[in-house]
């Protein structure tokens, strides 16, 4: 009678490999076949096979016996080679796997290498700020005389008085007369008095050169160097001479009023060409002399003299209602915009 071969019940963690080795076996099946560890295992494997389908020299009783060993031991070693298989394809996927990925960490420096490095770093040094450029004087601008636009530097002086002029209004006959004194007087200490006329406002009837004589033969102003009268320019808008912008931006009238208001407005300036005090339509330059003392001194200013604080008030009303006013779109007029030059 047979002997009966029991043959032993497998492992959970057998059936578990056996069932890993099938699904990594068939989805890795192209990738191990050229494996140089299957290569290596695949003669060792044939090797073991062969030995152990060789006949042994037993007795005949024992030939079923030795046949079930033999393809039990067939059946081992296939299931051996698939699970190699099986084994060497899932490494080889996953050593390719972790060099790209080792390989992108060499590409990619640590974060945290990154961070040391950057905190190792010096923090940027901001650029030093740039100083303010020296500040615009009255000697940095030209104004145009006998049809030539000429350097106001070209009449320095250690005071200047400028006065915004016109021929035909009555005011002429108090303010050019104490113009005509200060340049008298202090001329030779460093005064220079600057007229300018103008366009705007009441119409000018007369030509520059025409000006010029009238003030010289009625007042006896106009004593070059010392006391011009320029060409006319724009004095109020936006089409004002660039050194009248200056003179109103740098100082504000009394009444919180950049512009020119009145005809006679005065300014007076110091050495450096800075405005330093402004004076209204109806305040003469003779009330100006201790100011102007004073800046050819290199001294002080005095306070503002009541008078001059009341001359400020009453310019203030007179400017609503003076034909001798600059008014907007009465007596002066800005240039068109480019939405209105297309109109017909």
């Amino acid at each position: 009678m047979r002997q009966q071969l029991h043959r032993p019940a497998p492992r959970r963690s057998s059936r578990l490999l056996l069932l890993l080795a099938l699904v990594l076996g068939a989805s890795y099946s192209n990738a191990f076949v050229s494996s140089p560890l299957l290569k290596k295992l695949a003669p060792l494997a044939h090797k073991q096979r062969c030995r152990m389908s060789a006949p042994q020299e037993e007795g005949s009783s024992s030939t079923d016996l030795h046949t079930a060993q033999s393809s039990l031991s067939l059946n081992r070693a296939d299931l051996l080679k698939r699970t190699l298989r099986a084994a060497s394809s899932f490494s080889l996927v996953w050593l390719t796997g972790q060099r790209e990925a080792d390989a992108g960490e060499e590409g990619a420096p640590d974060a945290s290498v990154e961070v040391a490095k950057e905190s190792a770093q010096p923090a940027p040094v901001s650029p030093p700020a740039t100083a303010p450029g020296p500040l615009k004087t009255a000697y940095d601008y030209a104004v145009p005389y006998d049809g030539v636009r000429v350097p106001l530097g070209n009449f320095r002086g250690k005071a200047v008085v400028v006065c915004n002029a016109k021929t035909d209004d009555p005011e002429s006959l108090a303010q050019i007369p104490g113009l005509t004194y200060l340049t008298g007087k202090y001329s030779k200490k460093g005064l220079k008095v600057w007229v300018f006329t103008t366009e705007q406002g009441t119409f000018e009837t007369d030509e520059d050169r025409v000006i010029r004589i009238k003030y010289y033969q009625q007042y006896g102003f106009g004593q070059y160097p010392n006391s011009l009268v320029f060409d006319k320019i724009d004095i109020v808008g936006k089409r004002a001479d660039p050194f009248y912008k200056f003179l109103c931006k740098t100082l504000r009238n009394p009444n919180k009023i950049a512009r020119i208001t009145l005809n006679f407005e005065k300014f007076l300036l110091d050495a450096n060409g800075r405005p330093v005090r402004r004076y209204p339509r109806r305040y003469t330059a003779y009330d100006m002399e201790e100011d102007v003392k004073a800046v050819l001194a290199g001294e002080p200013l005095p306070p503002p003299s009541p008078k001059l604080i009341k001359a400020w008030r009453d310019a203030y009303v007179e400017a609503e209602r003076s034909e001798y006013a600059f008014k907007k779109g009465l007596n002066y007029y800005e240039p068109l915009g480019e939405d209105q030059r297309s109109l017909p």
